[in-house]
């Protein structure tokens, strides 16, 4: 086998190398009613030099003529007179003496200029300006012209030959890539020039957004650039996070003026540009960089609301834990729910951030009752909001149940919060409730888990107020501290006790003897007290409504004689009831 496949590549070698092959067409150049021709010859060495045959056609599909046979073997220009200007067409070839071997003809030439490029598109890589374009479909073109277009001229900035893309590096000082636009020109070895294509510039891309209240980018493109590129298939978008490799961020279509990037995320320095996909796989026009640093005005974060305490002055205060990253707010204010779920707002001035997480609110359009709420609505300069958790301060209550023994209850702490939640009970002993504003409160009990504490005491000790502190932790992975609130100060008196002597005589040697009068354990209040003295057929004598003041025997000043005489009390006792007492009182003189 290896003879015979030797035979066929020795055959096929020498049939190639026995073709004439063609001169090397260069131009045509128009020269005062003449058509110059030029070309450089080729050397064949089949056998003797006879001519270079000039043939031309005044249509490019022929027929085509023998125009001239120069026999000169070092000619390399011809001049054909064409005064009309015709429109004309020529090739070339080689005449040697080599009978039975091919002649093959040059490129077929027409007496016009190079015709116009076709850019594809101006794009920025980098530091560059990239410009690329298709070939000049005339054959003649030996190189391209790239020009800059500016207001007041056209610059030359380079030829380029053997290539279809030019490289323009610019430096920061320049003017911006989008400003500049450039135009191409095909030129042929005899100075012919096509006429200047299309002015092209770089698609520029710019943006806003992910600053202030907006998180989206909103990325405009250039489509008066892109409209002069060869048509598009799509438009890609690419972003670099914080100096990455560029990834893509989608595609979208060719004529999209704008794209909405939704994934920025506060911090971060993003870098964008757009590629347009040229239609037939011919390449990607990229537009200019948009850079953009976010910059988030971050929303209000939840945070949790402890609770509520009744201060010692009557105001009401709240307690919470500050956002890690607190924001700046365009207005708060606190909701106070009220029974049959209505909720009053109640707008707050200040700041509520930086305060160490106490919040003392004004003065509440109505004393706080029990089973009511408290919350905070903040909004942030975006409109954004943030409603707390709704608590409920202790309420307390009190009551004697004996001379001594006192029996306290109260609502528990409300947040809906996890942790773990107890009761300090603190008294203080006074003279009446009024005192109770000043009083030092002891502790009596601590850590009390449930809602309710009997409290023992001397009876003679006085009126007992008491208020309740309750303990909250919050169960955190963040160590938080103990969260202290206070209750609202309650007295409770001690049970009313009266004695009513059976006899008394205006001459005893004790003054208390002397009058008829009840002896309290603690006074009542004069409202709804009475005391009234009669005789035996029921005539009034006596009447006060003076707990402190007794009858001394008389009527009218006048002395009555002694004798038994009924009395009538009528008293409230210190935790609201009403009692009365009758009986008979013996007068001695």
């Amino acid at each position: 086998m290896r003879p015979l496949l030797f035979l066929i590549g020795f055959l096929v070698f020498t049939s190639l190398a026995a073709q004439v092959a063609a001169p090397d067409f260069l131009c045509t150049r128009s020269d005062a009613g003449t058509e110059v021709l030029r070309w450089n010859n080729v050397a064949s060495g089949c056998g003797p030099f006879q001519a270079t045959e000039i043939l031309t056609a005044t249509d490019r599909n022929g027929p085509y003529t023998l125009l001239a046979a120069l026999t000169d073997p070092s000619t390399t220009e011809y001049a054909d007179p064409n005064p009309a200007g015709q429109m004309r067409f020529y090739f070339l070839r080689y005449r040697y003496d080599c009978p039975g071997q091919a002649v093959i003809n040059s490129d077929t030439l027409d007496n016009l200029i190079p015709l116009t490029p076709v850019v594809q598109f101006a794009g920025v890589e980098g530091n560059e300006i990239v410009l690329s374009w298709l070939p000049s479909r005339s054959p003649e073109v030996s190189g391209y012209n790239v020009l800059e277009v500016t207001p007041n001229s056209i610059d030359f900035v380079a030829t380029v030959s053997g290539a279809t893309e030019f490289r323009l590096p610019f430096l920061a000082s320049d003017p911006a890539p989008a400003t500049r636009q450039f135009r191409l020109v095909a030129i042929d070895p005899c100075g012919n020039d096509s006429p200047q294509g299309t002015i092209v510039r770089p698609m520029d891309l710019t943006g806003a957004g992910g600053t202030g209240c907006g998180s989206d980018i909103t990325l405009q493109i250039d489509q008066a650039a892109r409209a002069n590129y060869l048509p598009a298939t799509a438009l890609e978008l690419f972003v670099s996070v914080d100096g990455a490799a560029a990834v893509s961020a989608g595609t979208f279509p060719p004529d999209a003026t704008s794209i909405n990037y939704r994934n920025a995320n506060d911090g971060e320095d993003l870098a964008f540009y757009v590629e347009a996909v040229l239609a037939n796989g011919l390449g990607r026009a990229r537009s200019t960089v948009f850079r953009q640093t976010v910059n988030i005005t971050q929303p209000i974060r939840d945070f949790p609301l402890y609770g509520a305490s009744f201060e010692a002055d009557g105001s009401v205060l709240l307690r919470y834990a500050e956002p890690a990253s607190p924001t700046a707010l365009d207005a708060f204010s606190a909701l106070l729910g009220q029974s049959g779920n209505r909720t009053t707002e109640i707008p707050l001035t200040g700041t509520i951030f930086g305060s160490g997480g106490v919040l003392t609110l004004p003065t509440l359009p109505a004393p706080l009752a029990e089973g009511e709420t408290l919350r905070l609505r903040l909004a942030d300069a975006c409109g954004r909001e943030v409603t707390t958790n709704a608590v409920q301060p202790v309420f307390l209550s009190g009551r004697a149940l004996a001379p001594g023994n006192n029996l306290l209850n109260w609502s528990p702490l409300v947040n809906n919060l996890p942790g773990s939640l107890s009761y300090d009970i603190h008294r203080a002993i006074v003279a009446d409730a009024g005192a109770a504003a000043g009083a030092v409160f002891e502790p009596i009990a601590m850590d009390v888990e449930g809602t309710s504490y009997a409290d023992a005491l001397d009876p003679g000790q006085g009126m007992a107020c008491y208020l309740i502190i309750a303990r909250f932790l919050p169960a955190s992975a963040v160590p938080v501290a103990t969260q202290a609130f206070r209750s609202n100060v309650v007295c409770v008196a001690p049970p009313t006790e009266v004695y009513l002597p059976n006899a008394f005589s205006p001459s005893a040697r004790e003054a208390a003897n002397r009058v008829f009068q009840p002896f309290f354990s603690s006074l009542p209040e004069s409202e709804g007290y009475a005391l009234l003295v009669f005789d035996r057929w029921g005539g009034l004598l006596f009447e006060s409504q003076d707990p402190t003041a007794g009858w001394s025997g008389d009527r009218s000043g006048q002395p009555l004689p002694s004798g038994a005489y009924l009395y009538q009390l009528r008293y409230r006792t210190a935790n609201g009831a009403e009692r009365l007492r009758t009986g008979v009182v013996n007068l001695i003189r």
